[in-house]
């Protein structure tokens, strides 16, 4: 019985990049096969890593991969498969980067109540506000605090501006010029506004360079 005519596309275009796709697969298995892969460049903070320090060897042999790759090009399987290596998930961050002092744990913003929240941050997932590859640390608006605390007001404000008048300014960058978002840094925030950090030191940072809130941190990052 004939092939349905869109398992024949999906077939013709299959055989089309074949030559392609052995090449990568012997790609893989060479001593370069890390940079050949690699996206783009790392972050500064993880320079002295490898690829296996972070994305988990995809499963079967490289014949496994291309044979499983053929069946899903032909319509019997449903899904494709990963060559090399998996992408990363939050299971491989938080192996360096857990700790005890979280102000933002991920597992918490998978609770229901902040379900209206993720429809402006995804910060159910590591990936959903960082990146690797793109030469940039912060993927997420600097606004990204109005998803749970637009309608912030405290009995007793520390600061000499309250946090409702910058909210209903919409200085939502004036968080992070006083607030360390995950809380590990060893930072006294302030009580004036003068005395924090400024725009213009958060910006860079978020793109992936100097850390403005001080070199001295709660917990280091493991070694993988």
């Amino acid at each position: 019985m004939p092939l349905p005519k869109a398992h024949n596309i999906r077939l013709f275009a299959f055989l089309a990049i074949m030559p392609s796709m052995v090449m990568a697969g012997i790609a893989l298995t060479g001593p370069d096969s890390q940079k050949m892969l690699a996206h783009g460049p790392t972050l500064s903070q993880h320079a002295g890593l490898q690829c296996r320090d972070c994305h988990q060897q995809a499963a079967g042999t490289v014949r496994q991969q291309l044979q499983a790759q053929l069946r899903y090009w032909m319509g019997r399987r449903d899904t494709p498969v990963d060559f090399g290596y998996r992408a990363v998930a939050s299971a491989q961050c938080l192996d360096c980067h857990a700790r005890p002092n979280e102000r933002h744990p991920i597992y918490r913003f998978r609770e229901p109540r902040f379900r209206a929240a993720l429809e402006h941050v995804a910060a159910e997932d590591c990936l959903g506000c960082h990146a690797e590859h793109k030469r940039q640390m912060v993927t997420a608006e600097v606004g990204f605090c109005a998803a749970c605390h637009e309608d912030l007001r405290l009995k007793s404000d520390p600061v000499e501006v309250p946090h409702h008048s910058l909210i209903a300014a919409a200085q939502w960058e004036s968080c992070l010029t006083c607030h360390d978002y995950h809380g590990n840094h060893r930072y006294t925030v302030p009580t004036k506004l003068a005395e924090g950090l400024s725009a213009q030191d958060i910006r860079p940072y978020l793109q992936g360079g100097a850390d403005p809130f001080g070199a001295f941190k709660s917990y280091e990052g493991k070694q993988p």
